[in-house]
Protein backbone atom coordinates (compact mmCIF):
# COMPACT_ATOMS: atom_id res chain seq x y z
CA UNK A 1 0.00 0.00 0.00
CA UNK A 2 0.81 3.35 -0.10
CA UNK A 3 0.40 6.40 2.14
CA UNK A 4 -0.51 5.35 5.47
CA UNK A 5 -2.28 2.06 5.81
CA UNK A 6 -3.45 -0.67 8.68
CA UNK A 7 0.10 -1.46 10.24
CA UNK A 8 0.84 2.59 10.79
CA UNK A 9 -2.32 3.29 12.11
CA UNK A 10 -1.92 0.06 14.64
CA UNK A 11 1.51 1.02 15.82
CA UNK A 12 -0.42 4.96 16.55
CA UNK A 13 -2.68 3.50 18.47
CA UNK A 14 -0.54 1.73 20.66
CA UNK A 15 1.76 4.55 21.21
CA UNK A 16 -1.46 5.92 21.95
CA UNK A 17 -1.63 3.06 24.76
CA UNK A 18 1.85 3.21 25.90
CA UNK A 19 0.42 7.51 26.76
CA UNK A 20 -2.31 6.31 28.76
CA UNK A 21 -0.40 3.11 30.32
CA UNK A 22 1.74 6.03 31.57
CA UNK A 23 -0.72 8.36 32.92
CA UNK A 24 -2.22 5.77 34.52
CA UNK A 25 1.18 4.53 36.24
CA UNK A 26 1.39 0.87 34.54
CA UNK A 27 4.37 -0.60 34.07
CA UNK A 28 3.44 -2.16 30.59
CA UNK A 29 5.12 -0.50 27.40
CA UNK A 30 4.17 -0.97 23.86
CA UNK A 31 7.34 -1.14 21.43
CA UNK A 32 5.99 -1.93 17.73
CA UNK A 33 8.13 -2.01 14.65
CA UNK A 34 6.83 -2.61 11.22
CA UNK A 35 8.51 -5.36 8.70
CA UNK A 36 7.65 -5.94 5.30
CA UNK A 37 8.35 -9.21 3.60
CA UNK A 38 11.72 -8.45 2.38
CA UNK A 39 13.22 -7.31 5.30
CA UNK A 40 12.06 -9.15 7.89
CA UNK A 41 13.78 -9.24 10.89
CA UNK A 42 14.44 -13.13 12.29
CA UNK A 43 16.03 -11.87 14.40
CA UNK A 44 14.42 -9.50 16.43
CA UNK A 45 11.73 -11.32 19.42
CA UNK A 46 8.88 -9.68 20.53
CA UNK A 47 5.28 -11.17 22.04
CA UNK A 48 3.34 -10.72 19.04
CA UNK A 49 3.62 -11.06 15.37
CA UNK A 50 0.22 -9.03 13.29
CA UNK A 51 -0.75 -9.99 10.22
CA UNK A 52 -2.63 -7.04 8.48
CA UNK A 53 -5.58 -6.79 6.20
CA UNK A 54 -4.18 -7.53 2.37
CA UNK A 55 -5.78 -6.22 -0.77
CA UNK A 56 -3.35 -8.47 -2.87
CA UNK A 57 -4.78 -11.38 -4.01
CA UNK A 58 -1.41 -12.72 -4.99
CA UNK A 59 -0.15 -12.42 -1.68
CA UNK A 60 -2.84 -14.06 0.80
CA UNK A 61 -3.28 -17.11 -1.61
CA UNK A 62 0.20 -18.16 -2.84
CA UNK A 63 2.37 -20.23 0.05
CA UNK A 64 5.31 -18.58 1.24
CA UNK A 65 7.99 -20.53 2.87
CA UNK A 66 9.92 -17.60 4.02
CA UNK A 67 7.18 -16.32 5.77
CA UNK A 68 5.66 -19.21 7.39
CA UNK A 69 9.56 -19.91 8.72
CA UNK A 70 9.62 -16.44 10.54
CA UNK A 71 6.16 -17.31 11.65
CA UNK A 72 7.20 -20.98 13.05
CA UNK A 73 10.44 -19.73 14.43
CA UNK A 74 8.53 -16.79 16.52
CA UNK A 75 5.96 -18.92 17.91
CA UNK A 76 8.59 -21.08 19.11
CA UNK A 77 9.94 -18.41 21.03
CA UNK A 78 6.57 -17.85 22.35
CA UNK A 79 5.15 -15.19 20.40
CA UNK A 80 1.47 -15.20 19.53
CA UNK A 81 0.65 -15.05 16.17
CA UNK A 82 -2.28 -12.34 15.23
CA UNK A 83 -4.26 -11.95 11.83
CA UNK A 84 -6.54 -9.27 10.52
CA UNK A 85 -8.99 -10.31 7.65
CA UNK A 86 -7.31 -12.35 4.58
CA UNK A 87 -4.26 -12.82 7.21
CA UNK A 88 -5.86 -15.72 8.16
CA UNK A 89 -5.03 -17.68 5.14
CA UNK A 90 -1.73 -17.11 5.79
CA UNK A 91 -1.85 -18.66 9.08
CA UNK A 92 -4.17 -21.01 7.65
CA UNK A 93 -1.92 -22.16 4.92
CA UNK A 94 1.03 -22.34 7.03
CA UNK A 95 -1.04 -24.97 9.83
CA UNK A 96 -0.75 -22.42 12.30
CA UNK A 97 -4.77 -22.90 12.51
CA UNK A 98 -4.99 -26.79 12.11
CA UNK A 99 -8.00 -27.86 14.91
CA UNK A 100 -7.99 -24.39 16.20
CA UNK A 101 -11.32 -21.73 16.18
CA UNK A 102 -10.64 -18.93 13.80
CA UNK A 103 -12.51 -16.14 12.19
CA UNK A 104 -11.94 -14.01 8.49
CA UNK A 105 -14.23 -12.04 6.57
CA UNK A 106 -17.63 -13.55 6.13
CA UNK A 107 -17.69 -13.35 2.42
CA UNK A 108 -14.56 -15.86 2.03
CA UNK A 109 -16.26 -18.39 4.47
CA UNK A 110 -17.31 -20.63 1.68
CA UNK A 111 -13.67 -20.86 0.03
CA UNK A 112 -11.86 -20.61 3.34
CA UNK A 113 -13.82 -24.04 4.84
CA UNK A 114 -13.04 -25.44 1.71
CA UNK A 115 -9.32 -24.59 1.45
CA UNK A 116 -9.16 -25.28 4.86
CA UNK A 117 -11.27 -28.01 6.32
CA UNK A 118 -8.98 -28.75 9.74
CA UNK A 119 -9.63 -25.41 10.45
CA UNK A 120 -12.82 -24.21 12.54
CA UNK A 121 -13.95 -21.29 11.09
CA UNK A 122 -16.31 -19.00 13.01
CA UNK A 123 -17.36 -16.10 10.28
CA UNK A 124 -19.82 -14.70 12.55
CA UNK A 125 -16.81 -13.71 15.27
CA UNK A 126 -15.67 -10.40 15.33
CA UNK A 127 -12.77 -12.10 17.23
CA UNK A 128 -11.11 -15.50 18.09
CA UNK A 129 -8.87 -15.98 20.72
CA UNK A 130 -6.67 -19.00 20.55
CA UNK A 131 -4.19 -18.43 23.57
CA UNK A 132 -0.79 -18.71 20.87
CA UNK A 133 -3.33 -17.58 17.74
CA UNK A 134 -5.70 -14.77 17.67
CA UNK A 135 -7.97 -14.01 14.45
CA UNK A 136 -10.52 -10.99 13.74
CA UNK A 137 -12.58 -10.70 11.15
CA UNK A 138 -13.54 -7.86 8.48
CA UNK A 139 -10.72 -4.94 7.10
CA UNK A 140 -11.26 -2.94 10.00
CA UNK A 141 -11.32 -5.92 12.56
CA UNK A 142 -7.58 -4.71 12.94
CA UNK A 143 -9.05 -2.35 15.57
CA UNK A 144 -11.07 -4.82 17.87
CA UNK A 145 -7.36 -6.83 17.50
CA UNK A 146 -5.59 -3.84 18.83
CA UNK A 147 -8.31 -3.85 22.05
CA UNK A 148 -7.61 -7.32 22.26
CA UNK A 149 -3.71 -7.64 22.29
CA UNK A 150 -3.40 -4.60 25.03
CA UNK A 151 -6.48 -6.25 27.22
CA UNK A 152 -3.85 -9.02 27.05
CA UNK A 153 -0.80 -7.45 27.93
CA UNK A 154 -1.82 -4.83 29.67
CA UNK A 155 -5.42 -4.68 31.23
CA UNK A 156 -9.05 -4.46 29.61
CA UNK A 157 -9.02 -1.26 31.67
CA UNK A 158 -6.34 0.41 29.42
CA UNK A 159 -7.95 -0.98 26.34
CA UNK A 160 -11.05 0.39 27.40
CA UNK A 161 -9.44 4.18 27.99
CA UNK A 162 -7.83 4.11 24.40
CA UNK A 163 -11.65 2.86 23.13
CA UNK A 164 -12.65 6.10 24.32
CA UNK A 165 -9.84 8.59 23.45
CA UNK A 166 -10.46 6.95 19.83
CA UNK A 167 -13.98 7.15 20.05
CA UNK A 168 -14.45 3.54 18.80
CA UNK A 169 -16.77 1.53 19.87
CA UNK A 170 -15.23 -1.71 22.02
CA UNK A 171 -18.24 -3.28 23.04
CA UNK A 172 -19.23 -6.46 21.58
CA UNK A 173 -20.76 -7.27 18.22
CA UNK A 174 -20.50 -9.90 15.78
CA UNK A 175 -19.76 -10.28 12.02
CA UNK A 176 -22.95 -11.59 11.40
CA UNK A 177 -24.22 -7.84 12.67
CA UNK A 178 -23.42 -6.67 9.31
CA UNK A 179 -23.82 -9.80 6.46
CA UNK A 180 -25.39 -8.99 3.27
CA UNK A 181 -27.45 -10.99 0.98
CA UNK A 182 -25.50 -11.34 -2.01
CA UNK A 183 -27.53 -13.84 -4.22
CA UNK A 184 -25.22 -16.10 -6.70
CA UNK A 185 -26.52 -15.31 -10.43
CA UNK A 186 -23.35 -16.70 -11.72
CA UNK A 187 -24.21 -20.57 -11.88
CA UNK A 188 -25.69 -20.62 -15.24
CA UNK A 189 -28.29 -22.39 -14.90
CA UNK A 190 -31.38 -20.34 -16.80
CA UNK A 191 -34.71 -21.84 -14.58
CA UNK A 192 -32.81 -21.30 -11.59
CA UNK A 193 -32.09 -17.62 -12.47
CA UNK A 194 -36.24 -17.04 -13.76
CA UNK A 195 -37.31 -18.51 -10.39
CA UNK A 196 -34.57 -15.97 -8.79
CA UNK A 197 -35.63 -13.08 -10.63
CA UNK A 198 -39.29 -14.45 -9.56
CA UNK A 199 -38.72 -14.45 -5.79
CA UNK A 200 -37.39 -11.08 -6.27
CA UNK A 201 -40.82 -9.97 -7.30
CA UNK A 202 -42.68 -11.94 -5.19
CA UNK A 203 -40.99 -12.11 -1.91
CA UNK A 204 -43.74 -10.59 -0.11
CA UNK A 205 -46.59 -13.45 -1.24
CA UNK A 206 -47.16 -16.68 0.30
CA UNK A 207 -45.12 -18.94 -1.58
CA UNK A 208 -44.71 -22.60 -1.80
CA UNK A 209 -42.43 -24.70 -3.79
CA UNK A 210 -44.87 -26.54 -5.52
CA UNK A 211 -46.56 -23.42 -6.65
CA UNK A 212 -43.08 -22.14 -8.11
CA UNK A 213 -42.10 -25.40 -9.89
CA UNK A 214 -45.45 -25.62 -11.31
CA UNK A 215 -45.42 -21.80 -12.82
CA UNK A 216 -42.20 -23.28 -14.60
CA UNK A 217 -43.86 -26.34 -16.01
CA UNK A 218 -40.95 -28.64 -13.59
CA UNK A 219 -41.73 -31.02 -10.73
CA UNK A 220 -41.27 -29.66 -6.99
CA UNK A 221 -38.25 -32.15 -6.26
CA UNK A 222 -36.97 -31.19 -9.67
CA UNK A 223 -36.72 -27.74 -9.45
CA UNK A 224 -35.96 -28.04 -5.78
CA UNK A 225 -32.53 -30.24 -6.77
CA UNK A 226 -31.36 -27.49 -9.38
CA UNK A 227 -31.73 -25.09 -7.09
CA UNK A 228 -29.33 -26.46 -4.55
CA UNK A 229 -26.94 -27.72 -7.10
CA UNK A 230 -26.82 -23.89 -8.44
CA UNK A 231 -26.95 -21.79 -5.12
CA UNK A 232 -25.99 -24.36 -2.21
CA UNK A 233 -29.94 -23.21 -0.68
CA UNK A 234 -32.96 -24.73 -0.51
CA UNK A 235 -35.85 -22.50 -2.15
CA UNK A 236 -36.69 -21.60 0.78
CA UNK A 237 -34.12 -20.86 2.74
CA UNK A 238 -33.41 -18.23 -0.29
CA UNK A 239 -36.56 -16.91 0.25
CA UNK A 240 -36.01 -16.46 4.18
CA UNK A 241 -32.20 -14.42 3.66
CA UNK A 242 -33.91 -12.75 0.88
CA UNK A 243 -37.11 -11.52 3.20
CA UNK A 244 -34.99 -10.57 5.96
CA UNK A 245 -32.72 -8.67 3.43
CA UNK A 246 -35.11 -6.81 2.34
CA UNK A 247 -36.56 -6.54 5.82
CA UNK A 248 -33.04 -4.55 7.02
CA UNK A 249 -33.41 -2.07 4.39
CA UNK A 250 -36.35 -1.40 5.20
CA UNK A 251 -35.82 -0.95 9.07
CA UNK A 252 -32.21 1.36 8.15
CA UNK A 253 -34.03 3.48 5.77
CA UNK A 254 -37.59 3.93 7.23
CA UNK A 255 -39.83 4.94 10.16
CA UNK A 256 -42.09 1.88 9.81
CA UNK A 257 -42.74 -0.11 13.10
CA UNK A 258 -41.32 -4.38 13.21
CA UNK A 259 -44.64 -5.01 13.15
CA UNK A 260 -45.82 -3.26 9.83
CA UNK A 261 -42.59 -4.47 8.28
CA UNK A 262 -42.93 -7.72 8.99
CA UNK A 263 -45.96 -8.20 6.78
CA UNK A 264 -44.23 -6.33 4.15
CA UNK A 265 -41.83 -8.67 3.66
CA UNK A 266 -43.97 -11.64 3.68
CA UNK A 267 -44.11 -12.91 7.88
CA UNK A 268 -47.66 -12.50 9.13
CA UNK A 269 -46.32 -13.97 12.39
CA UNK A 270 -44.38 -11.39 14.02
CA UNK A 271 -42.74 -12.84 16.86
CA UNK A 272 -42.01 -16.10 14.09
CA UNK A 273 -40.28 -13.07 12.46
CA UNK A 274 -38.02 -11.42 15.22
CA UNK A 275 -36.62 -15.16 16.10
CA UNK A 276 -35.40 -15.60 12.61
CA UNK A 277 -34.21 -12.16 12.16
CA UNK A 278 -32.36 -12.33 15.56
CA UNK A 279 -31.22 -16.06 14.67
CA UNK A 280 -29.36 -14.83 11.78
CA UNK A 281 -28.29 -11.31 12.26
CA UNK A 282 -27.28 -11.84 16.43
CA UNK A 283 -29.55 -8.78 16.88
CA UNK A 284 -33.00 -8.25 17.22
CA UNK A 285 -35.21 -5.92 14.71
CA UNK A 286 -35.65 -3.24 17.73
CA UNK A 287 -31.08 -3.56 18.34
CA UNK A 288 -30.82 -3.22 14.36
CA UNK A 289 -32.27 -0.40 14.02
CA UNK A 290 -30.33 1.40 17.31
CA UNK A 291 -27.31 0.37 15.43
CA UNK A 292 -28.03 0.80 12.20
CA UNK A 293 -30.76 2.96 11.21
CA UNK A 294 -30.53 6.33 9.27
CA UNK A 295 -34.27 7.36 10.44
CA UNK A 296 -34.38 6.31 14.06
CA UNK A 297 -37.68 5.87 15.69
CA UNK A 298 -38.63 4.15 18.83
CA UNK A 299 -40.69 0.87 19.24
Amino acid sequence: MRGRNTPEYAAEAMILANTICQQLDASVRFDVSINTLEHIDIKRGGKVVVLPPCVNDDFYTTNNTKLNQYLSRMQQQGAVLASACVGAYILARGGFLDNKFCTTHWRLSDSFRADFPKVKLNENAIIVNEGSVITAGGRMAWVDLVFEIISIFSSPTIALRLSKEMVIDSGFREQRFYHQFIPKLDHGDELVLKVQSYLDEHYAKPLSVKTIAENYFVSPRTLQRRFIKSIDSTIVQYLQKLRLHNACQLIELTRKGITEISYEVGYQDVSAFRKVFTREYGLTPTEFRKRFSAEPTTE
